[in-house]
């Protein structure tokens, strides 16, 4: 899968995730099937793009990280404004 098709299909997810959950972190994005890419961390710009879009906000919380390649690193924890429990 190229870059830009990863990228809509990761957006795609983080709305899921958004929508059944009030809070979450990347870990729960991975656990929803994204594969995931070469780097990791181009999962930034995803929620990047829906944090301006005014989907999700930081919750100015983190918590570590449940990825073992990342070694417990601290992850953001997000708030969902479109959730619908």
């Amino acid at each position: 899968m190229d870059m830009q098709a990863w990228k809509q299909k990761a957006y795609t997810v983080v709305l899921n995730v958004a929508r059944t959950h009030q809070e979450f972190t990347p870990d729960e994005i991975w656990a929803a099937g994204l594969e995931k890419p070469e780097e990791a961390r181009a999962l930034g710009g995803v929620m990047r793009r829906a944090r301006e879009e005014g989907l999700i906000e930081k919750t100015g919380r983190v918590r570590p990280t449940t990825q073992p390649e990342s070694h417990s690193t601290d992850v953001t924890i997000w708030k969902s404004n479109i959730f619908e429990g």
